[in-house]
């Protein structure tokens, strides 16, 4: 690829085609930012392409002419920005009552009448039988729910006491990746890059994961870079952390030689995986491999299967062991956010499409997300680190009440058919502190709210029908747990809650500076 960064004054016995400018109207090379996107030098709103560096150094520059990098220079995982870390449940999975208890406008323990169509039989109705709920995480769950069960296999009682949380009752379209569900741009954007990577996901998507991120949060330079297993980490080159490494007239000379690209070979070059346009830049004089690969950091040190900590916890992935896959990636991502190494991961968990008029398929699928995410817990915990876990799903499952009387079913309702009037996301954040963080002065832990009968209250909020308010609404408590509630509308852009914002949609209190 080195051949497409030529000079025109290249000789003509060189086998290098030589290079002509490509001109705009009037013959005119294109230097606005505006004639770079149309000509294809990087992606434009709502839509990623593969990373490019000439598309990230262009990005790089309009968000720093737009004011875009915020987080004053502190880091995530450190004493400033919390680490995010989101499970993707593609499918529709269950969420609310069965797990994460739901009720009407007086909140979670503002009991519904039936839980029938949300997977409790009555005999399983918190409403009408006694200690059927637990409040180990603060967050109120159902005690018999499958993701509790899972998450108190690995946890300690003092994790568990330094833990809570929120959920948001909000209808979501089924089976599908167009749900705008994931906020972890607004996450970057309201705290600072990784020190390695900006964003991290298991799928080669914008998102890292199934569900869409909102289209007007999306940076094509800092789409999250795949990470499926603890080796990935030594692969890594980041856009974003590449474009700092070089100076000013670096990023001029780049620039200035892609200008002078035919459309063809632009079109060449940025088709070539980052690794080989970086190679020839090297070899063309624009960068210095050695000050590149000085600069760098020794790799190894974010292996997640060369870290006790990790391997104590995610014992799997232990020498000797087979890992297992989804302790793999989970260990994997979770080890580079709450180290700072990432601002933002995203773990996509498959198979949550579990309808299939049985109970025990969906059990053990939510027992071991329940496992994963008290694992990570306990991963924050040994690493005194904050931590903020987003839990979603694309849609919602729906029962008719007939139960699965198997061992693995236990009695509760069998899962029939997608409905996503009847899906909810949560949250758990962790205080490293080790007590609880504290809640807004009425205590809400739930926002918005589920009809008597088991749907979601379309009319309550902003959120109840709407996945782009809602991811919008978790964005501001990741704000308001650093007391940036004021950093909102700069963040997000469209602020669609106004002065409800505090009093309607915000669940917890600063927690860090």
């Amino acid at each position: 690829m080195g051949k497409f960064f030529k000079s025109k004054g290249q000789k003509a016995a060189d086998p290098v085609e030589t290079l002509t400018p490509y001109f705009h109207t009037n013959h005119r090379r294109p230097l606005s930012r505006r004639e770079l996107i149309g000509q294809g030098f990087m992606a434009g709103a709502g839509f990623v392409v593969m990373p490019s560096l000439i598309s990230i150094l262009l990005e790089n520059q309009a968000l720093a002419k737009e004011g875009l990098a915020c987080g004053g220079g502190a880091t995530a995982g450190g004493s400033g920005f919390m680490p995010f870390l989101v499970f993707d449940l593609s499918g529709g999975g269950n969420i609310p009552g069965s797990n994460v208890m739901v009720g009407k406008r007086g909140g979670q323990e503002d009991f519904l009448s039936t839980y029938t169509t949300l997977g409790l039989p009555e005999s399983f109705n918190p409403g009408k039988v006694a200690n059927k709920i637990n409040k180990e995480y603060g967050l109120v769950f159902h005690s018999d729910s499958a993701i509790l069960k899972g998450m108190n296999s690995v946890t300690q009682a003092a994790t568990r006491a330094a833990v809570d949380g929120a959920v948001f009752c909000t209808s979501s379209n089924d089976d599908s990746g167009n749900n705008p569900h994931n906020p972890m741009y607004w996450i970057l954007k309201a705290a600072s890059p990784g020190q390695l990577i900006s964003l991290a996901g298991t799928r080669s998507s914008a998102s890292g994961g199934n569900s869409v991120a909102p289209s007007d949060s999306i940076s094509a330079a800092a789409k999250p870079v795949v990470i499926t297993k603890p080796s990935d980490v030594l692969g890594l080159i980041d856009p974003g952390k590449l474009a700092k490494l070089l100076s000013g007239p670096d990023v001029e000379k780049i620039l200035k030689a892609a200008r002078n690209m035919s459309a063809s070979k632009l079109d060449m070059f940025q088709k070539k995986d980052l690794n080989e346009q970086i190679r020839d830049l090297v070899e063309c004089g624009y960068m210095n491999g050695g000050e590149l690969v000085a600069k760098a950091a020794d790799v190894t040190t974010f292996d997640a299967s060369k870290d006790a900590k990790v391997t104590g916890i995610f014992k799997t992935l232990a020498a000797g062991q087979t890992p297992n896959a989804d302790e793999s990636r989970v260990a994997s991502i979770a080890k580079l956010v709450l180290e700072g190494n990432a601002a933002a991961g995203t773990v996509e968990m498959a198979g949550f499409d579990y309808h299939d008029g049985s109970r025990s398929t969906g059990e053990g699928k939510d027992q071991n997300l329940g496992k994963l995410i008290g694992q990570t817990l306990e991963l924050a915990a040994a690493m005194q680190k904050d931590l903020m876990i987003y839990v979603f799903t694309d849609g919602g499952v729906t029962s008719n009440g007939q139960a699965d009387s198997s061992a693995a079913g236990g009695g509760k309702g069998g899962w029939q058919a997608d409905s996503g009037q009847r899906s909810s996301t949560f949250t758990l954040v962790y205080n490293k502190d080790g007590t609880r963080p504290q809640l807004s002065t009425d205590g809400r832990r739930q926002v918005g709210a589920f009809l008597d009968a088991g749907g979601v209250d379309q009319s309550v909020n902003k959120i109840s029908n709407s996945v782009d308010s809602l991811s919008r609404a978790v964005a501001a408590n990741y704000l308001a747990l650093h007391g940036m509630q004021d950093k909102f509308a700069s963040v997000v852009g469209t602020d669609p809650f106004g002065a409800d914002l505090a009093k309607e949609y915000t669940v917890f209190k600063k927690l860090r500076a």
